[in-house]
């Protein structure tokens, strides 16, 4: 039974993610703060759309909702990727993404502690990538201590790195989240990282390295991505991880369309290499020190102690701190600070916090632009690090 809902899913011109999800009331559907971080992302992404537009509006016009006379209902789509804790557990009823960070290599047995470390995401989609970039984070303080927290993407976007981005949020947007029975997992092994879905590749896999459009399972799910440039444009994704990976001096990628057991994987190999972030990801992960949660190497943390302005007290500096690691706009700041006056707020609090080189704004030039948000510098990121540290 199981394997014929599958073949029916795949088969209908209606796809699972663009059918209206009616099992929750519209105000309980959405997660605010993910519908806020993806519009945040596409107006810096996209110019010439009101970013004052209202959310419902906003849906509507990119097909999230579908109106009904005067009602309106959520796609499926919508659930999955902005939707709240309420309404993805009501459309599936698995995790959206186990994330397992193992001790051995492929071709080892598996010891009696199957992992160091895991994250099991239940949440919608940009949730699950939120909770990945703070894991991945975690793992690789140092190296990666210049990344962007929107996009998972260093600064200088290195290939090794573009490489795994693409892969986890191909994960994300092209399982079969119809399939209730399975779930998609990544695999991070000594040698490599196996990326697992269910629901296998649409047409002739045999041209998944070639450029040009391929059909896929979860068209608006994937089109929302794009329109927020987290992931390659179609067509040229695979063919990016096989030629940017075997650049840095790897092996190629390897994957498995099973038809019949209607799955992908997708593994990359090589991570054992001095290449890039591959060793760097090694060192972090399996080096000398036995506790995941030792990691951050002294060098790279700065105590809230250290660099608190004076003017403003520990505590509203750690939230602060909390709520610009993903950048955050004025409103959420004073939110989290618990302030209601933007002028006392700015001088009380968020001026000491720049001064201090703690936090900065992504707009330096247009301090009032409607655009601005304000992000963690690298220090801040440091101060974080040791307060996360402190906190484990």
């Amino acid at each position: 039974m199981i394997d014929i809902e599958r073949m029916l899913r795949d088969a209908t011109a209606d796809r699972w993610d663009s059918q209206p999800f009616e099992r929750v009331l519209l105000k309980e559907a959405f997660h605010p703060s993910s519908l806020r971080w993806y519009r945040d992302r596409f107006h810096v992404t996209n110019e010439g759309f009101d970013p004052k537009q209202p959310d419902q509006e906003f849906l509507y016009h990119w097909g999230y909702l579908l109106r009904q006379g005067r009602r309106f209902t959520p796609t499926r789509a919508a659930i999955m990727l902005f939707g709240s804790p309420l309404a993805v557990h009501q459309l599936i009823p698995k995790p959206t993404l186990d994330v397992q960070f193992l001790g051995y290599a492929t071709n080892e047995t598996m010891p009696e502690t199957r992992w160091i470390d895991r994250l099991v995401c239940e949440d919608n989609i940009i949730q699950a990538w939120v909770q990945l970039v703070s894991k991945y984070k975690f793992f690789m303080p140092k190296p990666f201590r210049d990344i962007d927290p929107v996009t998972l993407g260093r600064r200088d976007d290195p290939p090794g790195f573009r490489v795994f981005r693409e892969a986890a949020v191909n994960l994300l947007i092209h399982q079969d989240y119809g399939d209730h029975t399975r779930k998609a997992v990544i695999k991070f092994f000594r040698d490599g990282i196996q990326f697992w879905n269910p629901g296998d590749v649409f047409g002739d896999d045999t041209h998944l390295w070639e450029p040009g459009e391929k059909e896929v399972r979860n068209h608006a799910i994937a089109m929302g991505m794009r329109r927020i440039a987290m992931c390659e444009q179609a067509g040229t994704g695979m063919r990016m991880i096989r030629e940017e990976w075997q650049k840095l001096g790897h092996p190629a990628p390897t994957y498995k369309n099973d038809r019949a057991w209607k799955a992908f994987e997708l593994f990359i190999p090589g991570l054992d290499k001095e290449v890039d972030m591959a060793s760097d990801l090694m060192k972090a992960m399996f080096g000398s020190t036995s506790s995941a949660g030792t990691r951050l190497e002294t060098e790279d943390v700065l105590s809230l102690s250290q660099v608190c302005p004076k003017s403003v007290p520990s505590e509203i500096v750690e939230k602060m701190l909390y709520a610009a690691e993903s950048p955050a706009d004025l409103q959420t700041l004073m939110q989290k600070g618990g302030h209601t006056n933007r002028t006392r707020f700015r001088n009380a609090v968020l001026k000491p916090l720049i001064e201090a080189d703690l936090i900065a704004s992504t707009i330096p030039d247009k301090s009032r632009s409607s655009k601005q948000r304000y992000r963690l510098t690298e220090k801040g990121r440091q101060v974080l690090a040791g307060i996360k540290g402190v906190s484990k």
